[in-house]
C-alpha cells in the first residue's frame, strides 16, 4: 500500500473518530465522515464499505493497546495470589468492552455484521485472553491453589463468557460495569479456587 493510500486510510479513520467522539457513533453517517474529511463517498466505500467496519478497524488499535497494558500487569503481579490475578483480568476484560459500549452496540446490530465477523475461537484477542487465562490457571494447579479442573477447557468458557453482547444485554438490564464484572467474578472465577 503507497504512503498516500495510508494516510488517506489514517485520515478517514482519525475523521470518523472525532465525529464519533463528538456526536456518538450512531448519530454518524457514512456521508457525514467523507464530507468532513474531504472526500468522496466511492472513495470512503472502497476503503470502508459500513459503518461498522470502521468500528471495527478502530476498535483494532484500542484492542492492540488494552493487551499491552494487561500484558504488563501480568508481568508485574506475578508474585500475587493467580485467584486475585485472574479476577483482576476478567474485570478489565469487562471494564475494557464498557469503555466502547455504543461502538459495540452498532457493531453488533449492523447489517453488515458478517463482512467482519470472524469465528469466536479464531479471533486473534479471544485467543490471546484464553491463553493468558489458561496460563493462569496452570499456575494455580502448580501452586495448589486450585479446585480439580482442566484448564483448556475452563480457559476456553472464562474466555467466551464476558462477551459485548452479554455486557450489553446486562447494562440494559441496569447493572453497572463494575457490578457485572463482581457477579461475573463470584460467579465462575472465585469457585475454581480452593480457600484458605
Amino acid at each position: 500500500m503507497s504512503k498516500e493510500n495510508d494516510e488517506l486510510g489514517q485520515k478517514i479513520l482519525d475523521t470518523a473518530q472525532a465525529l464519533f467522539d463528538k456526536y456518538g457513533v450512531e448519530d454518524v453517517s457514512m456521508h457525514q465522515v467523507a464530507k468532513t474529511a474531504g472526500i468522496g463517498q466511492g472513495t470512503l466505500y472502497r476503503r470502508y464499505p459500513s459503518k461498522s467496519k470502521i468500528c471495527f478497524t478502530l476498535m483494532e488499535a484500542k484492542i492492540d493497546r488494552f493487551i499491552e497494558g494487561l500484558d504488563v500487569y501480568l508481568r508485574e503481579s506475578e508474585e500475587d495470589l493467580v485467584a486475585r490475578r485472574l479476577r483482576k483480568v476478567i474485570t478489565k476484560v469487562i471494564l475494557h468492552f464498557n469503555e466502547d459500549l455504543e461502538w459495540l452496540r452498532v457493531m453488533l446490530t449492523s447489517d453488515r455484521l458478517e463482512d467482519t465477523k470472524n469465528i469466536l475461537c479464531e479471533n486473534p484477542p479471544f485467543t490471546y485472553l484464553r491463553l493468558q487465562i489458561q496460563r493462569l490457571l496452570e499456575l494455580a494447579v502448580e501452586r495448589e491453589e486450585l479446585m480439580p479442573l482442566d484448564p483448556q477447557f475452563t480457559s476456553v468458557m472464562l474466555a467466551s463468557l464476558p462477551r459485548a453482547d452479554i455486557i450489553l444485554y446486562m447494562r440494559d438490564m441496569g447493572y453497572s460495569a463494575e457490578q457485572i464484572a463482581e457477579e461475573y467474578c463470584r460467579s465462575f472465577v472465585d469457585p475454581l479456587f480452593i480457600q484458605r
